[in-house]
């Protein structure tokens, strides 16, 4: 009994180091004091104006000695007294409207907001009918697979027979005769 109440407490004991560790350093992370206005400011214009020279990446993120001076303009420009969308302007104005991140809603714009949006929801729409139409029985057999087509006894026995002969000539390297015509039960005549 004294192993397996150990071989249980080692685990838990594990588990409750890790969720320990885990909450320390979420901990560690939050912070309790506000950024300055200007810097949270800064940090928000930053985010949404991107490198020249480094495709893909913000001011923010990009190390290039470009985006720390495009940084500090930022600074300048916030201590100056400017607003976010002055900020922004004043780079469309150096380096044109592919310098923010997000493209403008105006014009044709408007349609890389839009057009993601209603593509999923149709192609939702379509993987629905698709599917719905693929699980729904066939109104042509009635709905069973087994009624497509009604052969009998004897039909069934010939169609075996042919088969096989099929098979066994294959096996042999030979071709399968051919029948000219075969009569039916009905009197219809068949080609083989």
């Amino acid at each position: 009994m004294k192993t397996t109440v150990s071989s249980t407490l080692i685990p838990l004991s594990a588990f409750m180091l890790f969720l320990a560790a885990i909450m320390s350093f979420t901990f560690a992370c939050a912070s309790d004091k506000e950024l300055p206005v200007l810097e949270a400011r800064a940090q928000e214009i930053n985010k949404t104006v991107m490198c020249p020279v480094c495709p893909g990446e913000s001011i923010d993120q990009s190390q290039h000695p470009r985006a720390k001076a495009m940084r500090g303009v930022v600074d300048e420009k916030l201590a100056e007294g400017s607003t976010n969308d002055e900020i922004r302007q004043f780079f469309v104005e150096r380096y044109g409207p592919s310098v923010l991140l997000e493209p403008p809603r105006e014009g044709l714009n408007w349609l890389v907001w839009v057009v993601p949006p209603v593509g999923i929801l149709a192609a939702a729409v379509a993987l629905y009918f698709v599917l719905r139409l693929a699980v729904r029985p066939s109104r042509r057999t009635g709905g069973s697979p087994d009624d497509g087509v009604a052969l009998s006894e004897a039909e069934r026995d010939d169609y075996f027979l042919r088969i096989e002969a099929a098979l066994a000539s294959d096996s042999d390297g030979e071709r399968p005769p051919q029948a000219v015509s075969d009569t039916r039960d009905a009197g219809e005549a068949v080609a083989g």
